[in-house]
């Protein structure tokens, strides 16, 4: 039987609840994924996956707002396309772009990992 340790069942409850947010709150929370990974990573592509997931949410709200409630057709079309990219897209996006590892810290310009293997030898 193999032991998982513990950071590694955290690590992958974390990543799969970050992934199920947008879903779970049916898109309204899309940009909150990316907003996380963002201010964790600090990287420009990460603030350019926030902002889209911020457009298409404020694109949803607004195609909400100004659809009528019997809608057919193209309009009832583009509800459900922007539906469906601020859940899935948003999901999809922070389950493979999410660490599936700890980051480790670096000291000094040296990782933690390197400066107990120093001290061991």
């Amino acid at each position: 039987m193999k032991v998982v340790a513990i950071p590694a069942v955290r690590l992958f409850a974390v990543r799969a609840g970050i992934a199920a947010l947008p879903v779970v709150s049916l898109g309204l929370l899309c940009p909150v994924p990316s907003l996380v990974l963002a201010l964790r990573r600090r990287r420009a592509t990460d603030w350019w996956a926030f902002a889209a997931f911020s457009a298409v949410l404020a694109a949803w709200v607004g195609e909400l707002e100004l659809t009528p409630d019997t809608t057919h057709g193209p309009l009832f079309a583009l509800d459900v396309l922007l539906i469906l990219l601020s859940m899935a897209g948003a999901s999809i996006h922070a389950w493979k772009v999410w660490p599936r590892r700890p980051l480790t810290q670096t000291y000094g310009g040296r990782t933690a990992d390197t400066d107990v293997r120093r001290q061991d030898s």
